[in-house]
């Protein structure tokens, strides 16, 4: 049988006071409570080894000193350095920083924020992108929690685009996307191709839009076969890479924009398989730089959207909102500038093999 911790109950009566007295001292509440009853209860909990109950503390007083950060993969080092971000600043105010994986599934998403309901969490951070349909059922379900977790008087912040009412701190998607595709074109690639996101995402919706914008701005018409599915991990960029080299020699692309890093990887170790060179054969880029994105061969051209430093803006903005005590009137969205990043995967179409 497991031994039972001892309860408040029992430190005040081996104090010999009341539980209400032991509870203040315990809790550190500014109640009036004597120098000779206080030293009898703290006397008392030592010589138990008595350990507040946090969570019981947390229903009661309605905060529990915890910040929830939602992220679509733990095993993604995009969602890893953002969560770093959020550890460093909240745990240096004393907050308790917790890592939620919803496997980019909406139901789970759901599941998650009820149980940070239940606990009352003080912040919790959406570090992934929403939905781009709004009406999206569970989409509907999660701003309608949401909006009962504000309600309670608890942070919410989203660092992707989403459709929830709350303050957001977003990365520059389709700038970063449109800087990237133009550097392609500047480097003579005309056959761009497009790896995707998830369906319905709305950030990799975003990037396609910077990469639609630039073609069409450099008078490029769109070729729907370079339109590829990826769902943001390596096995959709190998995926891709499957497709990719079964097009028509006159339809392949001379360069791959892959809508993050992980797809970019994937693409690499696919096309690498079917027996291309890189970036002899055919450039490649990514879209976060991740730490691994300096490390692979040939090193990737990607767009840096310092994930650390989103992760703690987040969670700067989270405390600002619970020292105000009060949601913003209208939600603001701050953009953070994204930086391209020009590395050994991608050189001139000239440079191409034929």
């Amino acid at each position: 049988m497991p031994t039972q911790l001892p309860s408040i109950v029992d430190v005040a009566k081996k104090a010999g006071v009341s539980v209400a007295t032991a509870s203040r001292v315990m809790s550190s509440s500014t109640y009036p409570v004597s120098g000779t009853a206080r030293e009898k209860v703290l006397s008392a909990a030592r010589e138990l080894k008595y350990v507040p109950n946090s969570l019981a503390r947390s229903l009661k007083i309605q905060r529990s000193k915890l910040i929830a950060v939602l992220v679509g993969d733990n095993a993604d080092p995009y969602f890893a350095q953002v969560a770093r971000g959020v550890e460093e600043v909240a745990n240096a105010h004393g907050y308790l920083t917790i890592m939620c994986n919803t496997g980019r599934d909406p139901m789970r998403e759901l599941s998650y924020l009820q149980t940070l309901q239940d606990y009352r969490a003080d912040g919790i951070i959406f570090s992934s992108s929403g939905l781009s349909e709004i009406d999206y059922p569970e989409q509907v379900q999660i701003d309608e929690l949401v909006e009962k977790i504000q309600e309670r008087g608890a942070a919410i912040v989203t660092l992707s685009p989403h459709s929830i009412k709350a303050p957001s701190i977003q990365s520059d998607n389709i700038g970063g996307a449109y800087e990237l595709t133009a550097y392609l074109i500047s480097l003579g690639h005309r056959r761009i191709a497009f790896v995707t996101g998830p369906d319905k995402v709305a950030v990799s919706e975003q990037r396609q839009q910077g990469y639609t914008r630039a073609l069409t701005e450099a008078g490029i018409p769109l070729s729907p076969e370079l339109i590829i599915p990826g769902n943001f991990t390596q096995a959709g960029g190998e995926s891709a890479a499957s497709i990719l080299v079964q097009l028509p020699t006159e339809q392949r692309p001379s360069a791959v924009f892959a809508c993050n890093d992980e797809t970019a990887f994937g693409l690499m170790n696919g096309l690498r398989q079917h027996g291309w060179r890189l970036p002899e054969d055919i450039s490649i880029c990514g879209f976060g730089d991740i730490p691994m994105a300096r490390m692979v061969t040939p090193s990737l051209t990607t767009v840096s959207i310092s994930l650390r430093q989103l992760g703690q803006a987040g969670a700067q903005k989270v405390l600002s909102l619970l020292q105000n005590k009060q949601q913003e009137p209208e939600p603001t969205t701050e953009i953070l500038p994204a930086m391209l990043i020009k590395r050994n995967s991608t050189i001139p179409y000239s440079s191409h093999a034929n």
